[in-house]
């Protein structure tokens, strides 16, 4: 079956094959079996409801992704976003006011099967059972790439075992949430515990999303 899978913007990880299309709409020779319209920004929806009635004129559409609220299903490499980039779970437990992760995948993780990649985009893989956890972290130690955590780590849920396996790895860089003034202490004492293990924090090694 052929898919096109249709962005409304591009980021840099928007997938760049052959079937994938950005703000345009058909052209004389594109054929699909179905057109997926993936919306990532909330503001964006306008955009992508037009895209699809465009796009229907010759496949059935599918609109879905992050901005819809839809739950997220199995991992396929390279689909919605660029190959390299994985997912190995999905949910988060902290139920925090201002995040959508939780009401939109569920308030508990749930771990998937593991695939090859080395930009992990999990919602929250610290929190995330010991042994799921190590089996990414094998993965990871297979691929050819620079390793990167541009999911966001949460600072509280970093335990001693989790600094070793970074420690081994030695990621090019992982970022840590920094949503809320609480966060802070807790990113303090990581930084502490990072650094004391050999992995230094400095601008553009290990960063902070914002």
């Amino acid at each position: 079956m052929k898919i096109i899978r249709v962005f409304p913007r591009k980021t840099r990880l928007t997938p760049d094959d052959e079937n994938v299309r950005v703000a345009c709409e058909p052209g004389f020779f594109d054929v699909a079996d179905e057109v997926h319209v993936s919306v990532l920004f909330e503001e964006d929806l306008p955009k992508a409801e037009r895209l699809a009635k465009a796009w229907s004129k010759i496949a059935p559409v599918r609109i879905g992704g992050v901005a819809t609220g839809t739950r997220g299903g199995d991992f396929i490499p390279g689909m919605y976003v660029k190959r390299g980039a994985v997912i190995t779970s999905r949910g988060c437990p902290n139920r925090c006011w201002f995040c959508s992760v939780w009401k939109r995948e569920g308030n508990e993780i749930r771990e998937l099967s593991i695939v090859d990649g080395w930009n992990v985009l999990d919602d929250n893989l610290l929190r995330c059972s010991e042994k799921h956890v190590r089996d990414v972290f094998a993965m990871l130690h297979q691929q050819s790439e620079p390793v990167q955590f541009t999911g966001g780590l949460e600072a509280a849920a970093l335990q001693d075992w989790h600094i070793d396996l970074l420690v081994k790895l030695q990621p090019k860089q992982m970022f840590f949430a920094y949503d809320t003034p609480n966060d802070w202490e807790a990113l303090q004492y990581a930084g502490r515990k990072l650094n004391s293990a050999g992995l230094h924090w400095h601008p553009g090694y290990y960063g902070l999303t914002v």
